[in-house]
């Protein structure tokens, strides 16, 4: 649970608040709504002199403290409804806290509803000048960016054309780019890093590592908690608009998934930084499953050895850079069995090829009897943003002499006295 001695983290001694050793401050913030069923129902309680409720209490925060210190990214999970982006919001300022307080020091860089402060009547020219100035940035700053940002945007000439002519992905290309400009000390992330095609999704992952890694401050929210436990040294779990863990980033996702497997809350689907109709860098061309012998198979015996390769090509020449490589493994029924990375196991990001296969043996496939496939996938190096996968593939049969029942067949020893 989420101790008092983790709320006060940070509050130890006047010095470090004097200091301001730390980036956002958060203590007891709570948000309340009014939810109205009719909208008459609105006009009555503001005409109600009977002391009646024409509405109903809707809490979308309560009670929430938290210290985060400069230069750390700290990931915050939940399924939907559990207030996530309404803390981002009272973070940034846009919304006003029912009770309690948020204290940030440092420019922020709300990556949240993007484009918000453009006027659509003004050219994209103007609307960098305007809201670069809504985000905290000098004219002169932005003249001095203003070659970076309309590269970074690559809208070429429509960036002299009002915004209400701009397609969707000109308009957000065009507002991350003034965003992600601002030399931010403090980044809030809500779960838009893929935006735009392919090629542009790149170059944002690309600014959010640099931003990172530079020691920028980062809040970060995912539904992915592969992806937390990868960019993420801390998080916050919260559920139902209350903290329930905050700390280490493996042990508050593991706690996540624990409550996901046990039901306490509903499952989501996670949300891909790679999109189907987008043109991929990189594809799978061919996956197979091996036995011992190099024989391709799709039925083995419990504890046998065996191997699982695939093989990729670059599609896009201009594709650079260094990857990562993952492999996921189910049960038919969607149990999810095992999964690891290149990451995960400490090695390296891998100089991306032209072509490149990728073997992951298994000296014992401990499985007892049943239906199983594998997903596996090429991430960026960062292990952030997937560059090509494929789901389902090689489904196998595993048979067993009855030793054990269940998903695996534990090494095990009996003493009987």
């Amino acid at each position: 649970m989420f101790s008092n001695a983790e709320k006060e983290q940070g509050a130890d001694t006047g010095l470090e608040i004097q200091e301001k050793r730390h980036a956002v401050r958060i203590r007891n913030l709570s948000k309340k709504y009014r939810i109205y069923n009719r909208p008459r129902d609105r006009l009555l309680q503001m005409l109600n002199f009977t002391g009646r409720r024409f509405y109903k209490e809707f809490w979308a925060l309560q009670d929430v403290s938290v210290t985060v210190r400069h230069g750390e990214t700290v990931g915050i999970v939940g399924r939907n409804g559990s207030g996530k982006t309404t803390l981002l919001q009272l973070i940034c300022g846009t919304l006003t806290p029912t009770s309690g307080s948020v204290d940030v020091d440092g420019r922020t860089a709300p990556l949240l509803e993007l484009g918000s402060g453009f006027n659509p009547e003004y050219t994209g020219m103007e609307n960098i000048y305007v809201n670069g100035t809504i985000l905290g940035m000098s004219t002169a700053e932005i003249e001095s960016k203003l070659e970076s940002i309309l590269a970074f945007a690559d809208i070429g000439e429509f960036v002299h054309q009002p915004v209400k002519t701009y397609s969707s992905g000109m308009y957000i290309r065009l507002a991350f780019a003034v965003a992600i400009h601002t030399d931010p000390q403090i980044l809030i992330v809500d779960e838009i890093l893929a935006v735009g095609d392919a090629a542009f999704q790149r170059k944002c992952i690309q600014r959010f590592y640099d931003l990172r890694n530079g020691g920028c401050t980062i809040l970060f929210v995912s539904h992915d908690a592969y992806q937390v436990k990868a960019v993420c040294s801390k998080a916050l779990y919260l559920r139902r608009g209350r903290a329930v863990m905050f700390g280490d980033a493996h042990a508050v996702v593991d706690a996540y998934v624990e409550d996901l497997q046990k039901g306490v809350i509903e499952p989501e689907a996670p949300a891909s930084t790679a999109s189907p109709e987008r043109q991929a860098p990189l594809r799978i061309t061919r996956v197979r499953m091996e036995n011992a012998g190099g024989r391709c198979v799709d039925q083995v015996r419990s504890n046998e050895r065996v191997a699982l390769c695939f093989q990729y090509e670059r599609l896009d020449p201009s594709f650079e850079g260094a990857v990562s490589f993952v492999f996921n493994l189910y049960r038919q029924d969607g149990c999810y069995v095992c999964g690891a990375t290149t990451l995960m196991e400490h090695m390296a990001p891998f100089p991306v090829q032209d072509h490149g296969e990728v073997v992951v043996s298994f000296p014992e496939l401990p499985l007892t009897a049943g239906a199983y496939v594998w997903r596996v996938a090429v991430n960026d190096a960062g292990g952030m943003m997937v560059h090509a996968q494929e789901k389902n593939v090689c489904p196998f049969r595993v048979v067993d002499n009855f030793r054990s029942v269940g998903i695996v067949d534990l090494k095990r020893e009996w003493t009987i006295r």
